[in-house]
């Protein structure tokens, strides 16, 4: 039977000749497993928000009449929680058998490849969402009012998909744009959630880094 994560906290510790101290080693203990706890439980909540707004977002778009671009977006949303499901799978079944020390770098390395697989993922995202976006944008009765003004203003008879050229080369820069800034506004958005855990964490292995030298 796999040792209790606390039990492996502790033992991980007391096997540490450099930190021995009781009182060191019983505050690293309490500090490391609510990180990890923090930002597993943290994951958990994400993928649950993820499911439950896609469900609001489907609902949103279905009422005001646009229910293909809830469609999509939940299609696009699909893979994002099946990623995120995998990656927490793997932080909760990292081996326990490893000393405390170790297993929190172990968390820390599992964490990096993990932001890096969600990146990825996002540098399609973004530009998708965006294209679905605009698309419902183009062919909404207000788009088609705007889009009107503008050939009148700006007459051509250059026409792509039954739209001005110039709106087609505008959606494709922006969507180039977008993807090319996919990853650092995954990392922003990254950030701003977990910015504050990461900071915690960060400091933490500093610590026991120097404790151990």
């Amino acid at each position: 039977m796999t040792k209790p994560i606390e039990t492996m906290w502790k033992d991980g510790f007391d096997k540490e000749a450099n930190l021995s101290a009781p009182q060191v080693n019983d505050f690293y203990n309490r500090e490391s497993q609510n990180i990890v706890d923090k930002f597993q439980n943290m994951f958990a909540m994400n993928i649950k928000a993820i499911i439950i707004g896609a469900g609001i977002m489907l609902i949103m778009m279905t009422l005001i009449g646009a229910p293909f671009l809830g469609l999509y977006i939940c299609a696009l949303l699909c893979p994002l929680v099946i990623i995120a499901k995998k990656e927490l799978n793997k932080s909760v079944n990292l081996s326990k058998g490893q000393n405390s020390y170790d297993y929190l770098m172990s968390f820390d390395r599992w964490l990096k490849g993990s932001i890096e697989t969600y990146s990825r993922y996002y540098r399609v995202f973004y530009p998708l969402f965006f294209i679905g976006m605009a698309t419902q944008a183009i062919v909404s009765k207000a788009g088609g009012k705007i889009i009107a003004l503008f050939v009148e203003k700006f007459p051509t008879e250059i026409f792509i998909l039954g739209q001005p050229y110039y709106l087609i080369i505008a959606v494709t820069l922006l969507t180039l744009i977008i993807s090319l800034s996919a990853d650092a506004l995954y990392r922003l958005d990254l950030n701003i959630v977990y910015g504050r855990q990461f900071k915690k964490l960060e400091q933490l292995i500093t610590d026991m880094k120097e404790l151990r030298a």
